[in-house]
């Protein structure tokens, strides 16, 4: 410690006041979607190995409050994504059920969205783009969450959160699953009860 130096401090004076920014931004559906991408750049993405059992990823998750996380390997290679929905969905337990384990034994990589099943919206989609686009999209292709990829350097960007876009629009936003085989309809139709 000796190579730093002790700052000088002052007592807050009865006129202190908080500094807010200039011009607090209003979000519309018109509003660019850039401006409410997690940029990668800017944000140490949360990342989670295929190895972890699905009961310490939802206890992970809660406790850091986030919806989603990318599933990496050992070699940190992308894997797929997860969601808070992966973990509570009925698949869950019945991927436990028929292979004869109980749920804490089973691993994200078994309810995670591989990354062969992802879609991404390119990167140069989103510079052009509004809120509201962001919107349809999602709606669209059935999920909460994208990934947004530069395709120049092959590298995952980002990702849209309809939570994230909710939370600045101040207004709830439903995405629906789009189920893709059977047992992806029954398990809407179920999730669509629990509610």
């Amino acid at each position: 410690m000796n190579n730093y130096n002790e700052l000088k401090t002052i007592l807050l004076g009865a006129s202190d006041h908080i500094a807010r920014p200039e011009e607090l931004l209003e979000y519309t559906l018109d509003t660019p979607a850039i401006e409410v991408m997690t940029d990668f750049e800017k944000v140490q993405p949360l990342m989670m190995e295929q190895d972890v059992s699905i009961d310490e990823a939802r206890q992970m998750m809660r406790k850091v409050h986030v919806r989603s996380v990318l599933v990496i390997d050992k070699d940190e290679n992308f894997r797929g994504l997860l969601t808070i929905a992966d973990l509570e969905s009925r698949s869950a337990m019945s991927i436990a059920t028929s292979a004869g384990l109980k749920r804490h034994d089973i691993s994200i990589k078994e309810v995670m969205t591989h990354r062969e099943k992802l879609h991404a919206i390119p990167l140069s989609e989103i510079t052009h783009a509004s809120i509201g686009d962001l919107l349809r999209t999602l709606q669209h292709a059935g999920t909460p969450h994208m990934l947004v990829v530069n395709q120049l350097n092959h590298e995952i960007r980002g990702v849209i959160s309809s939570s994230d876009i909710a939370r600045r629009l101040k207004v709830p936003v439903e995405i629906s699953k789009r189920a893709s085989n059977f047992r992806e309809v029954v398990d809407v139709l179920f999730a669509g009860r629990d509610t």
